[in-house]
């Protein structure tokens, strides 16, 4: 989702719901960002996530073929192109704990 669908989102639901908690989360030995809005929707409440982060360009592997041998895996990113996932959850009372909504069923 690109930013500007993003923040579109974000409006809609700010107007329709209003924001329990809104926060953006840097982590930059990463590369990343975690922004979340929780509100309280018609269905309970419900929190938004928004990751973005570096496309993964290459991946190296090191190992030895020695017993106990350690292996290392080091991630080459690109500097311009970044990846959005946007997940949604619902609270769940009685686990209390955020269950993920899978987008295939809502429309079901």
């Amino acid at each position: 989702m690109h930013q500007r669908k993003w923040e579109d989102l974000l409006d809609k639901v700010e107007k329709m719901f209003g924001f329990i908690e809104h926060t953006t989360d840097e982590y930059p030995d990463r590369r990343m960002t975690v922004e979340t809005a929780v509100f309280d929707g018609a269905s309970g409440r419900i929190k938004l996530e928004r990751t973005v982060k570096p496309v993964v360009l290459d991946q190296k592997t090191t190992y030895s073929k020695r017993v106990g041998g350690r292996a290392t895996t080091e991630y080459v990113l690109s500097d311009d192109e970044y990846v959005d996932t946007v997940r949604f959850f619902k609270w769940d009372r009685l686990a209390r704990e955020w269950k993920q909504i899978d987008m295939a069923d809502i429309g079901r």
